[in-house]
């Protein structure tokens, strides 16, 4: 499918044409783990002044393609060239500076106890002809250099923990640009949009455009097809290591075409329907008993947070970057030991703080945080005993050989497709959507009646939020009550009954009807800011489906 609409002014017109040089070719990439094949013969292409966006499922191998480019893993064969120049197997960072590649990761890569010029120019600080100490002096000049060639006048001195999210953007981009001569190089954003806020990425996209009418060449790895769709110019597809698309001109394309090639297969809808709201009314007429009943939850923004949920129903919350509603998935499972107020589940009352969160996961409730490799997994142990960790204390201490584990490994790759299907594996080397899965799986297997999730389809590919979404479904058919935390309003208009909308920490309007992705971004936004995601073209009521 095609589609004649031109981008949005904010992000001006494509730059990228058949006449700019070659900035880099990669040709015949390979790399393998073992008996494993990651990259197969992979081929790219990324011209000077071009956005070239990296998509593919989670284990596609982009992440191993730009853990080669950035010198992390030597290949298996293949070369990479810069403006004609080859690079050395593995890269060398002398030779990435050199040719002015430098990368922008997931979670910005901040040091949030230092300052802004102490971040900015990490690796790169001046030193003193005799004594060899740091010239501050010049470091200060140089990063407020930097900062003022993006039109931003960040105070150099400040510490990155006082900064605003925007901030923190501006200066990660800020240490990239260290030592690029304006113009030229490239920059890959590795991901690097979970780290900012939605209602301050119009003002990153400004940058990212700017960047690439200079002449500098720009790569963004990204899950999210609005966003490939709405800034690259180019794109290239990788499906199990391989290249299915390479260098399509994004305007040629739609959500669903490109998800199609990401797939290798149509994506079929989460749900067919969504069942009538189980809140507040029974499907009798008559108002469901709560499974829980949540009075006065105070947490950092949030205040004064009364909710009730009934069995089989599933609750989005959402809002603006401070609204507080980040902090309810916490607040409802009282994981959080400042947390205040008051819990009642199945008619146990629990007065927050609890002495042992414990309590309350007996009780029924299950939390599933967003940090899933530093809150949600253990990633050095083998996937099927993460899985067992919430059930090891009733089946007993000897788990170690228990079949009981890898039964419900089994039972957790029938229910979310998790590959590969290898029990003994590692968490860590499970794919960042596999791992997700199995998160999300650890608790559904704990039964529990009550789960709260926070950002679970996050820096997960289309097929995996697919998956994850249709097992939130499958859960509250069995008559489990959800919560979901969210920024993804495509996900919430999908799988929710409602959706509560928070600023200012607390709740400002729920949405029981019209759950369409615009309806909720408009209720989070609209009084605020403009849409955060920046839309190429109109997009049909089919394509925001997972």
């Amino acid at each position: 499918m095609t589609s004649t609409s031109t981008r949005p002014a904010l992000l001006g017109t494509p730059v990228s044409s058949p006449e700019r040089p070659i900035w880099m070719q990669v040709r015949g990439l390979r790399k393998t783990f073992g008996q494993s094949v990651v990259l197969d013969d992979v081929d790219l292409e990324v011209r000077a002044g071009e956005i070239h966006a990296l998509v593919g499922q989670n284990g596609s191998g982009k992440s191993t393609l730009i853990k080669i480019l950035s010198g992390l893993y030597p290949a298996d064969g293949g070369t990479v060239t810069i403006s004609g120049k080859p690079l050395t197997n593995p890269v060398r960072p002398p030779e990435l500076r050199a040719h002015g590649l430098a990368f922008v990761h997931q979670n910005l890569g901040l040091v949030d106890e230092c300052s802004v010029v102490e971040n900015i120019r990490l690796g790169q600080f001046s030193a003193r002809r005799v004594s060899r100490r740091i010239d501050w002096r010049a470091d200060r000049s140089a990063a407020a250099q930097t900062l003022a060639g993006m039109h931003s006048y960040i105070d150099p001195a400040r510490l990155v923990s006082t900064l605003t999210p925007a901030e923190k953007g501006i200066v990660a981009v800020g240490r990239a640009l260290q030592g690029l001569v304006p113009g030229t190089g490239c920059i890959v954003f590795d991901e690097s949009t979970r780290a900012i806020p939605r209602e301050v990425l119009p003002d990153f996209y400004a940058i990212v455009r700017k960047l690439a009418a200079s002449g500098t060449a720009i790569i963004i790895v990204s899950h999210r097809l609005d966003e490939v769709l709405a800034v690259a110019d180019r794109v290239t597809v990788l499906r199990d290591g391989s290249v299915v698309a390479g260098g399509r001109p994004t305007v040629d394309l739609t959500e669903s075409s490109l998800a199609h090639l990401m797939l290798g297969r149509e994506l079929t809808t989460v749900v067919e329907h969504r069942p009538a709201p189980a809140h507040p009314d029974g499907a009798a007429g008559a108002r469901s008993a709560p499974v829980l009943r949540a009075r006065k939850l105070a947490l950092g923004p949030l205040q004064d947070l009364d909710l009730d949920l009934v069995r089989g129903e599933v609750v989005g919350v959402t809002g603006a970057t401070g609204s507080g509603y980040s902090e309810v998935p916490f607040a409802l499972s009282g994981a959080d030991p400042v947390t205040t107020g008051r819990l009642e589940i199945n008619n146990q009352r629990f007065d927050l703080p609890v002495r042992n969160p414990r309590d309350i996961i007996d009780a029924g409730v299950a939390l599933a945080p967003e940090d899933r490799a530093s809150a949600g997994l253990a990633l050095d142990l083998p996937a099927q005993h993460n899985l067992s960790l919430p059930r090891t204390r009733s089946r007993g201490r000897f788990m170690l050989f228990a079949r009981w584990q890898t039964s419900d490994f089994h039972r957790a790759v029938a229910l979310l497709g998790i590959v590969p299907a290898e029990p003994n594996l590692n968490c860590a080397s499970f794919s960042g959507g596999n791992q997700q899965k199995l998160m999300l799986a650890k608790w559904l297997l704990n039964e529990p009646q009550v789960l709260v999730l926070h950002e679970p389809t996050q820096a997960v590919d289309v097929g995996a939020r697919a998956d994850i979404l249709r097992a939130i479904r499958a859960a509250a058919a069995q008559g489990v009550a959800i919560v979901i935390a969210s920024s993804e309003s495509q996900d919430l208009a999908a799988v929710c009954d409602r959706v509560v909308v928070f600023r200012n920490g607390s709740k400002y309007q729920e949405l029981t009807n019209n759950l369409t992705p615009s309806a909720i971004t408009e209720a989070t936004y609209s009084t605020a800011t403009t849409e955060a995601t920046p839309q190429s073209r109109p997009r049909t009521d089919e394509e925001h489906k997972p």
